[in-house]
């Protein structure tokens, strides 16, 4: 998929996102989010995969699965949150979803205040090409970006 075509996806979930926020509003449990989610990517032509699960390795040993709330397009991996604020270890979640499922762009998405919050989480050039040896914690400046530090266009 091209990075124009990966930007239109982007910007129909973002709509989507906000359209749920504009119906529901803030203050019911994330499960309503995700339902209501679900219908508005798909009624947009969106493909999607919800709670898709993607195996943990560790030395060669599978040691759990790590769950997307939705992979859409096979290449927007998209996690949704239903809190106060969003921390920096939820961006880090997220950059290890993309390296599970090779995804180019991750949207994080809060649905908990009066105002949808989202971020665009892009791996780094590191990220992009697959590691054998298993990835240390670093802060998310070190291993991507937010759209607010690295914009893709």
């Amino acid at each position: 998929m091209s990075l124009k075509e990966t930007n239109e996806t982007v910007y129909k979930i973002i709509g989507s996102c906000m359209e749920v926020h504009k119906a529901l509003g803030p203050g019911l449990p994330l499960d309503f989010y995700a339902a209501a989610l679900e219908i508005e990517m798909t009624e947009k032509g969106l493909a999607l995969e919800k709670n898709k699960a993607f195996p943990s390795m560790y030395k060669e040993k599978q040691i759990g699965t790590v769950v997307l709330d939705f992979l859409v397009e096979g290449n927007v991996v998209v996690a949704i949150r239903a809190q106060t604020e969003l921390k920096d270890i939820e961006i880090q979640q997220v950059l290890r979803q993309l390296g599970l499922s090779s995804s180019p762009i991750g949207l994080l998405v809060n649905f908990g205040n009066i105002k949808i919050q989202y971020k665009r989480i892009l791996p780094s050039r590191q990220m992009r090409e697959p590691r054998k040896e298993v990835l240390r914690p670093l802060a998310y400046r070190e291993m991507g970006k937010t759209r607010e530090g690295n914009p893709i266009m």
